[in-house]
């Protein structure tokens, strides 16, 4: 009885080339969609962080020189209380790239005024709203009201640290004193009519600027007041050039007009220019370029008028 006999047939080495080049073409698609993924997502991360860099740079300078201002010693101020008639600025040195202010850090309301046999004001402890205690770096600025029938005599002074430490208020609740030094020429006598209740500011001289370090370029900022390092505060921005600049401040005056003197500052615009941390591939596949991402802003200083 004869059985039908069945063969096995194996590839033909056509078949496996085209096979093997179908196989090449899938992975190359695959490695390809995997790269160009990969590369998006590290331009979206890049740029991402780059926003937020220029963004909390911004914020950062609003907070410091929101507070920022000036206040005025008037004719009849200064007869009230034998003080030159002046205008402080708490803008100290300013410059394209960089500025020095009195920054603000907060304050209270003044419970008692010695002036023997030092200067010494006492600030009601639970007004006290600043983050920390008085230093002998800083600077204490009070209200002096001379006479209460008209605000034309009304001053800030502006006095230096001496020491700080606890108190009583005269009702005997916790205060904190501070000592002083009076400016000459200030007769401290005249420190006996602050009235309780009259607000007292801390302050501390600081400095924001451009600066380059590791080889890139950034926002820092420092106290002036301690002697503190520069620090970096968000970046890196764009390498500043006579084109473009990673920081510019500009300065006017109530005008509107740019101004270099401190004194005539009522507004501060601020250009930031970032880049991102490394070369990122954007619209051209085959090179890869640093991105930028700009942002201004523009601050009225403390008692400006506003247009």
């Amino acid at each position: 009885m004869l059985t039908g006999m069945s063969t096995r047939r194996g590839f033909a080495l056509v078949e496996l080339i085209l096979a093997m080049v179908l196989a090449l073409f899938v992975g190359g698609v695959v490695h390809r969609l995997l790269f160009n993924g990969q590369r998006l997502a590290r331009a979206q991360t890049e740029r991402t962080a780059l926003n937020d860099n220029v963004r909390v740079a911004a914020l950062v300078l609003a907070a410091e020189l929101g507070g920022a201002g000036y206040d005025e010693v008037t004719p009849e101020a200064s007869a009230a209380l034998g003080y030159p008639a002046a205008l402080r600025s708490d803008l100290l040195a300013i410059d394209p790239g960089a500025l020095t202010y009195l920054a603000d850090r907060g304050g209270g309301h003044v419970c008692r005024v010695s002036t023997a046999p030092a200067v010494e004001v006492v600030v009601a402890e639970p007004s006290w709203n600043s983050p920390r205690a008085p230093r002998s770096t800083d600077s204490l600025l009070i209200f002096v009201e001379s006479d209460p029938s008209t605000g034309s005599d009304d001053a800030w002074l502006h006095f230096g640290i001496v020491s700080a430490g606890a108190a009583m208020c005269p009702g005997g609740g916790a205060g904190i004193a501070i000592r002083v030094a009076a400016p000459a020429p200030l007769d401290p006598a005249v420190l006996a009519g602050v009235t309780d209740g009259s607000p007292a500011r801390l302050a501390e001289v600081m400095q924001i600027r451009y600066y380059r370090s590791g080889g890139k370029s950034w926002l820092g900022m420092r106290s002036v007041s301690t002697g503190e390092a520069i620090q970096p505060v968000a970046g890196p921005l764009a390498d500043s050039s006579e084109s473009v600049r990673g920081l510019t401040l500009i300065y006017r005056d109530a005008a509107g007009a740019q101004t270099i003197d401190p004194a005539a500052v009522r507004a501060v615009e601020i250009a930031l220019v970032g880049v991102t941390d490394q070369p990122i591939h954007a619209r051209d596949p085959r090179h890869a370029v640093v991105d930028t991402f700009a942002l201004t802003t523009r601050l009225a200083l403390r008692n400006a008028p506003r247009p």
